[in-house]
């Protein structure tokens, strides 16, 4: 078989030699050399060549399994309409999955060592221009050294937060994106962070996360601008997975002397019966003395390729606990996925915010007391 190296290795097919027993000439070569002349020397040459070929196939397939490098992406866009202040129809990237290219490698260093990378490329897929502000690779970009004692990275990753709201699900319709803080970006990646992932005990992760900040000066000289501290246990066994995750960012605006923080506490589980799949999350958050809760419910049905969704949730207290008008609001979401191939899916979303007096959750900044709401129809490709 062909030898396998990093950057797609060279393959060479050798036929089978046929063996000539007629005894060499003593006569002087032809114009075209000995090696026609002679075929038992003709012989030796090829199987020398063959041996150094296969000695080469042989470093080429080691290079092969110790590293690799993965080119992937995911180009994701719906049509949609929305209504909130006002009402919007356009066509937006990334309602599914996040419309990214990226590049991932693994380099075995021997002795159970690995180097691993990732840089990965936001894009918003209708315009062609970069997705999380204009970065080049806004979605992560790290480096990090793992064994059986677990990985260390370093550089712009997911947090620790992120891993346990997948449980549930954060796409743009649903209910964690939907209700900040969670959906904003200080929770779902961290710039300059050193991130420690445990090996499995007992069927859970263990992750511990520090941001040294992003390095713009705040204006108290004491505090750092944005440092991040947050942790993890993602429990996985069979159809049960279940998770908690604690964050803290400290001074998180920069603008105001003192600790400008927000603090987050999610717990999240879901069990799946197969074709049935019931998910529930808890979600306490505060920030500058409001404090904020979430939760509710999600179940996902399955029908062959198709996927069905519903969900619904409570979140109490948008302004605040102190608020004196009531501010609670309630979010209701449909959802419906059909896979085309192992790599292309069509979908459809409908998302409903229902919204107090004071609370103004929803999409397109929805004024105070008005309802929002979304639907879009999209088509997912990864590659």
């Amino acid at each position: 078989m062909p030898a396998q190296g990093l950057y797609g290795c060279v393959g060479q097919r050798t036929d089978s030699l046929q063996t000539e027993h007629a005894a060499c000439p003593i006569a002087a070569p032809d114009e075209a050399g000995l090696l026609r002349s002679c075929p038992s020397i003709r012989e030796f040459h090829m199987k020398k060549n063959a041996i150094a070929l296969g000695v080469l196939g042989l470093f080429s397939g080691l290079a092969c399994a110790q590293s690799s490098v993965t080119l992937y992406g995911v180009v994701d866009l719906a049509v949609e309409r929305i209504k909130g202040a006002t009402s919007v129809t356009r066509i937006a990237s990334g309602q599914q999955q996040g419309s990214r290219w990226g590049v991932r490698g693994v380099e075995d260093l021997g002795g159970g060592l690995k180097a691993t990378f990732v840089l990965e490329s936001g894009i918003n897929a209708q315009s062609g221009t970069l997705g999380q502000g204009g970065r080049a690779f806004g979605r992560q970009s790290f480096v990090g050294l793992g064994n059986d004692w677990g990985t260390l990275r370093l550089g712009r990753q997911y947090s620790p937060m992120d891993d346990i709201a997948g449980i549930i699900g954060t796409k743009t319709y649903d209910v964690l994106s939907v209700v900040p803080i969670i959906g904003n970006g200080d929770y779902n990646r961290v710039d300059s962070a050193i991130t420690y992932v445990s090996p499995t005990v007992a069927n859970t992760v263990f992750q511990l996360q520090h941001s040294l900040g992003d390095g713009r000066a705040s204006t108290d000289p004491s505090k750092d601008f944005a440092k991040q501290f947050s942790a993890h246990a993602l429990y996985a066994n069979g159809p049960l997975t279940a998770g908690l995750s604690l964050m803290q960012v400290t001074d998180a605006d920069g603008t105001t002397p003192g600790k400008q923080g927000k603090d987050a506490v999610l717990l999240a589980g879901a069990y799946d019966f197969g074709s049935f799949k019931l998910s529930a999350y808890y979600d306490a958050e505060d920030k500058a003395a409001k404090k904020l809760k979430v939760y509710g419910l999600a179940a996902a049905f399955k029908f062959g390729e198709t996927t069905v969704s519903v969900g619904a949730a409570q979140a109490k207290d948008v302004n605040g606990s102190a608020a004196a008008a009531s501010d609670d609001a309630r979010i209701y979401t449909l959802q419906a996925s059909h896979n085309l191939s192992k790599r292309t899916a069509v979908y459809s979303h409908l998302t409903a915010v229902s919204n107090d007096a004071a609370a103004s959750l929803g999409f397109n900044s929805p004024v105070a007391g008005s309802n929002s709401n979304g639907i879009q129809v999209g088509l997912r490709h990864r590659f």
